[in-house]
């Protein structure tokens, strides 16, 4: 059995910018190497989006703190507020963007780790993703 731990106080979060969108990650494979899985708090500008795409390898939790999301796992979209949560498995097309007038923060977690090498995969140009919010 494995006895990894590991506490991250909030000085000690990598916070990057990627694709315009703020990412705080708390668990990744820099922070917490021994860890399997990771958590990052994405935080949404107006009108902001991560386009369709799929973890070939990892699954994800999508946890909305603050804002409304507009959720799409593969064709079905569901509308998103604080408090609620989504689940998805390896390999499953999903995307999310900001429907609302404020910011949009939500928590990810993904794992397991092993699985960050292959990546994310985009599929915003591929149809059918490429017609469902014209």
């Amino acid at each position: 059995m494995n006895n990894y731990r590991k506490f991250v106080k909030d000085r000690e979060i990598n916070k990057e910018e990627a694709f315009g969108r703020d990412h705080y990650w708390h668990y990744n494979d820099a922070l917490s190497p021994e860890a399997d899985t990771f958590m990052v708090k994405v935080v949404m500008k107006k009108g902001d989006r991560h386009h369709f795409h799929r973890h070939p390898e990892m699954n994800e939790i999508l946890y909305i703190l603050k804002g409304t999301a507009e959720q799409w796992i593969e064709k079905e979209m569901q509308i998103l507020g604080p408090g609620d949560s989504v689940y998805i498995d390896p390999d499953v097309v999903h995307a999310i963007f900001n429907a609302g007038e404020d910011e949009l923060e939500f928590l990810a977690v993904l794992g397991p780790s092993r699985g960050w090498a292959a990546g994310t995969i985009d599929e915003s140009q591929k149809a059918p993703y490429s017609d469902y919010r014209k």
